[in-house]
């Protein structure tokens, strides 16, 4: 993992009863640049969820809430995919080794990381590089507007060389 995708997966979020279980559809998590992948989410309550995907240079994608799946609520025990199906957006493996996965879920639906929007015709929200002052923000929003429980959770995308 870089300096700059430890910004994000060691954000200081709180502890909580809310417990996050994410996964990728392929078991050992290593893909092809360009490959096709689905990330899995279920939350053991009812949530607000956003996913965050931070490449090895830094730059931070949100990828849930997006354009096809707007809406950031998830049932507990229900199971979330990223895209939601073959029609939706398509979710691809970058060209470079390793990618984060980071999952955040509250209780309450008030930090903007559950609420930005894509703009133009962009699939997903891009954040721009990931910095110490972005980790910051996502933590202070979640303590701040993300209800009496937090929580995030970390997953290692390895990406094998053609």
């Amino acid at each position: 993992m870089t300096a700059a995708q430890k910004f994000i997966a060691e954000m200081q979020i709180g502890p909580s009863g809310l417990v996050i279980a994410g996964g990728v559809d392929r078991a050992n998590r290593t893909y092809r640049p360009g490959e096709p992948m689905t990330v899995s989410v279920r939350v053991n309550k009812d949530a607000y969820v956003a996913v965050l995907r931070v490449r090895r240079s830094g730059e931070t994608t949100l990828l849930f809430p997006n354009r096809l799946q707007p809406k950031a609520a998830v049932v507990a025990n229900t199971s979330l995919q990223i895209p939601a199906s073959d029609t939706a957006a398509p979710l691809t493996a970058g060209k470079t080794s390793p990618e984060l996965i980071e999952i955040v879920a509250a209780t309450a639906g008030g930090s903007w990381l559950f609420t930005k929007a894509p703009s133009g015709d962009a699939a997903f929200v891009e954040l721009g590089a990931t910095t110490r002052a972005l980790a910051k923000e996502i933590a202070t929003s979640l303590r701040s507007h993300g209800g009496s429980e937090t929580a995030a959770a970390s997953q290692i995308v390895l990406i094998r060389p053609n």
